[in-house]
């Protein structure tokens, strides 16, 4: 909906595949899950043919035929006693199915069946495994937090990462973001959804965002702690793209979280979301759930719909004026000071302005040993969330965090 180099921006890399923005930062997103077994460059890019950027629905089907594909053949060869191959083609249909759920519109009860199908083909590709794994539902008033802990096999308190993403990504996402990587570095992790984030929504689709996000993450850190191989005093939040806010109010107001990395730090959610969106805030008239199919095509596109709905609906409103008002209420403020446990920010430099605004507001402010790590263009790395390039990413974190807890297991 922007492409704000002063503003929010989604990256600078220059390679147009589907030629439109938003459609080939996703598929960015879905070839950067490559690196972590989220897919292969083939079978991506042979969808690229079948894509119209005019007609999301394209996309949805595409991935969804993919996704399908996969998961039949996963269980094929799984009743034939090839466990690493199915585990391979379930993580595959797990990212694959979360792809497709991006571009489905959030009415439709079809689209939660997608997320379904990548939480199931997700928990199908653990299960072929020895390593620890749950599938857990933490208690939050009438709903519940989905979860899953993932953890080495090897006995003694373990280092452990909870770690969430932010707007639009889910918890089987941030597996291949950063989860494998923090796997393979011997930390246990824990990947989950707060309430109006998209794995949440999938159980409780009226719940949404909400500003004090430090009241759900206590829930999160409630059951870490209740493990007895937990080392309480070696446990970390990640958050990424709108978890990089979410994970500053928990730090600011739980002093049981010991290191804290944000990519990238947002301090503000309403600066963050009006530089992301651009003009379309300043739009002279109103645009509500009722009202944003009938938009022309030429001032909206059927893509740029879809993000303001899910706008509206996550922030619990009916129209964008009011879900952009009710943003207001999500500042971190004054609390960033109490933040005193070691502090990481992840910024790339063709995120925009604002967000690196954000990021060195947040390092100036914690009251903690700060650091900041700027992506650049030329390693790749730029993008949001360093989607292009996650090893490069994921060293940079895991470096960073194994210095900061000691690199012993």
């Amino acid at each position: 909906m922007a492409d704000a180099s002063r503003g929010v921006s989604r990256g600078s890399l220059d390679v147009r595949i589907l030629q439109d923005n938003e459609f080939d930062f996703q598929l960015y997103r879905s070839l950067g899950a490559v690196s972590y077994e989220g897919g292969t460059v083939g079978e991506i890019l042979s969808l690229v043919p079948h894509i119209d950027c005019e007609d999301p629905s394209t996309w949805v089907k595409s991935f969804k035929d993919l996704a399908t594909r996969l998961k039949n053949n996963a269980l094929v060869v799984l009743q034939k006693g090839n466990n690493e191959s199915a585990r391979q083609e379930f993580l595959r249909a797990a990212s694959y199915f979360r792809a497709a759920e991006y571009f489905g519109d959030p009415r439709d009860s079809k689209t939660r069946y997608l997320g379904m199908e990548s939480r199931d083909c997700f928990v199908y590709a653990f299960r072929t495994t020895d390593i620890q794994f749950e599938a857990e539902r933490m208690p939050y008033g009438e709903d519940f937090i989905p979860a899953y802990w993932i953890a080495p096999t090897t006995g003694g308190k373990k280092k452990t990462i909870m770690m969430m993403s932010g707007f639009d990504g889910t918890s089987e996402e941030m597996y291949f973001q950063a989860g494998s990587a923090a796997l393979q570095r011997g930390y246990a992790v824990v990947l989950f959804d707060g309430p109006g984030q998209v794995g949440m929504r999938r159980f409780s689709p009226e719940t949404p965002l909400r500003p004090d996000y430090e009241v759900p993450i206590s829930k999160v850190v409630d059951y870490v702690l209740s493990k007895e191989d937990v080392d309480p005093s070696r446990l970390a939040l990640y958050g990424i793209s709108l978890g990089g806010y979410f994970s500053l109010r928990a730090a600011a107001h739980d002093s049981r979280i010991r290191a804290l990395i944000s990519n990238s730090p947002v301090t503000d959610i309403y600066k963050y979301m009006s530089a992301f969106v651009g003009e379309a805030i300043n739009s002279p008239e109103d645009i509500t759930l009722e009202t944003v199919d009938l938009v022309p095509s030429e001032y909206l596109s059927k893509a740029q719909k879809l993000q303001l709905v899910n706008i509206m609906l996550r922030f619990g409103e009916v129209s964008m004026f009011k879900a952009f008002e009710r943003m207001r209420d999500f500042v971190v403020g004054n609390a960033i000071k109490s933040i005193q446990v070691p502090f990481l920010a992840m910024v790339g430099e063709g995120e925009g302005e604002e967000a690196l605004i954000q990021a060195r507001e947040a390092l100036d402010n914690v009251s903690g040993k700060s650091t900041m790590r700027i992506f650049k263009k030329q390693e790749g790395a730029d993008s949001h969330c360093q989607v292009t390039n996650l090893p490069l990413s994921n060293s940079v974190l895991l470096d960073w965090l194994d210095d900061a807890f000691g690199a012993t297991t």
